[in-house]
């Protein structure tokens, strides 16, 4: 009976960790919404206490005692970029094009947006000296088998395309998955600009959903750049009692 349980509650979790449609959602977790998101808004500051909650309930909080408590990003940024492969769209198709476009304005975004903390760097080819990458994967998205809700599963990131599976951090903190996959799209739903940068919210350490990241609000808001300032602003394996607030750049 414990194992069934147990087996239930690992199903159940991994199905809100894999579904990402932009949109609200009553869960913690990264579950799935039928409606698109609403566009970010770009006005209010939230509190410090909020931001740590956050950083707790969608990076600390996963998977604790498998690995040391406190924040888990990825290792050695900003002196280390962190490549995002960006595959060439195929000839002919406007949406892997139009995929590949979003990635790149999501990617300067980041930059941008978290100057001096991270630096994403969009490559042309797959990375062959043996450090860990993310990956663009067009129309691979996860779709649970028989589902037709392919706006609520419309975008997600995982350890390879179509596969619900959440990536996972190592034992030092930094990320296990080799390669990290950003599945946009699967074939039946829009992947806004909004959909991208929030999948990389994922694929940078952001597990669960929280206002302003998926949540009961938008995609993103400026509270999920506050969050992403404050996770890598502050070193991994860094306790919510420790961390420093930072704020992303306007």
């Amino acid at each position: 009976m414990h194992k069934t349980f147990a087996a239930l509650v690992a199903a159940t979790t991994l199905a809100l960790l894999t579904a990402c449609g932009g949109g609200g959602s009553d869960s913690p977790a990264a579950s799935g919404n039928t409606n698109n998101p609403s566009p970010s808004p770009t006005t209010g500051v939230t509190a410090e206490a909020q931001i740590v909650a956050n950083v707790q309930s969608s990076n600390i909080a996963f998977l604790p005692g498998n690995r040391p408590a406190g924040t888990w990003r990825w290792s050695g940024t900003p002196a280390q970029s962190v490549q995002v492969y960006i595959p060439t769209p195929t000839a002919g198709s406007t949406t892997e094009q139009d995929y590949a476009a979003k990635t790149r304005v999501s990617v300067a975004t980041i930059n941008a947006k978290l100057a001096g903390l991270l630096v994403l760097k969009a490559v042309d080819t797959a990375p062959t000296d043996g450090s860990n990458f993310i990956r663009v994967s067009y129309g691979t998205s996860y779709l649970p088998p028989g589902s037709t809700n392919y706006a609520g599963f419309c975008a997600n990131v995982s350890t390879g395309p179509n596969l619900g599976n959440p990536i996972q951090p190592d034992n030092q903190n930094g990320i296990a998955s080799k390669p990290v996959y950003v599945n946009l799209g699967n074939g039946h739903c829009d992947v806004t600009q909004d959909i991208v940068t929030h999948e990389f919210g994922h694929a940078l350490g952001l597990a669960y959903h929280f206002d302003g990241f998926g949540g009961d609000g938008p995609a993103i808001a400026s509270t999920f750049w506050d969050v992403l300032a404050t996770l890598y602003g502050n070193p991994q394996s860094t306790v919510s009692s420790n961390l420093t607030v930072r704020r992303a750049a306007n």
